[in-house]
């Protein structure tokens, strides 16, 4: 029960509420303080290194990123669409720009959610298989987080002049996958890096400053990429195990009115 039989909630509910309060302003007063501790890493960056080799480092940064998502988006995923969802990626992609240009925009998957179940309603997406494989995709399918991760890595290496082998690239992709599940699906996640780069032997200084100056650049081509991956995961789920779904959410709405 949730409440008592004055009214009131139970101790444990208002024990969680309270946590959930003092939670809540703990992570207010980080978001505050976190443009200036954003803002001191990339000054510290910007002081430490030569601005014009910076600016070339990143650029290839960047571009090595996108080719990478580019192949994801247009190599990967309509493969995807068309073996395992019987579907023309063309027209599937047509009815899928107002979740990437949400994307774009908010730079956050959770949320571009109601926008994203949006497009896979016009994609013939059965509502209980959108739901569910949705919502669990906002979270926890993070292709674009993974690829970004294993880019900061290497990138990072590069620059340092650290040995970057076969061994901690096998090591780098596995803890990418890893922390790309527990990335928090909101704007600029991808300080979870930090993990990585530890797991992989990266030196961690005043250059991932450099990182973080184009974050909110590539944070954003990330997002778009999670967001497709959701939307063409789900043609696949909706196609192998939709009516599955459908009958077990019938036999669940069965149980709750008995």
């Amino acid at each position: 029960k949730d409440k008592q039989e004055d009214g009131s909630l139970t101790v444990t509910l208002q024990l969680l509420s309270q946590v959930n309060d003092v939670v809540t302003t703990a992570l207010m007063a980080v978001m505050k303080l976190a443009p200036i501790g954003v803002a001191s890493i990339v000054f510290s960056a910007a002081v430490s290194v030569d601005i014009e080799q910076a600016g070339k480092a990143l650029v290839f940064y960047l571009t090595g990123l996108w080719i990478a998502m580019a192949c994801q988006v247009f190599i990967v995923y309509p493969l995807l669409l068309v073996v395992g969802g019987g579907r023309n990626p063309f027209s599937y992609y047509k009815n899928c720009i107002p979740a990437l240009a949400m994307a774009l925009g908010m730079s956050s998957s959770l949320a571009t959610l109601p926008t994203t179940k949006k497009c896979a309603d016009k994609n013939g997406i059965r509502a209980e298989v959108r739901d569910l494989a949705l919502s669990l995709g906002a979270t926890i399918n993070m292709d674009g987080a993974g690829m970004g991760f294993i880019f900061q890595s290497v990138w990072l290496s590069a620059i340092q002049g650290v040995e970057f082998g076969i061994s901690k690239v096998l090591l780098t992709g596995i803890a990418a996958f890893v922390c790309s599940v527990g990335t928090s699906p909101i704007p600029s996640s991808g300080a979870v890096a930090l993990v990585v780069l530890k797991i992989a032997g990266v030196p961690i200084n005043s250059t991932f400053g450099l990182v973080m100056a184009v974050e909110f650049i590539s944070d954003r081509s990330r997002t778009m990429v999670n967001v497709l991956g959701d939307l063409s995961v789900v043609a696949v789920i909706d196609k192998h195990f939709g009516q599955s779904i459908v009958e077990m959410e019938a036999e669940k709405k069965k149980i709750g009115q008995v």
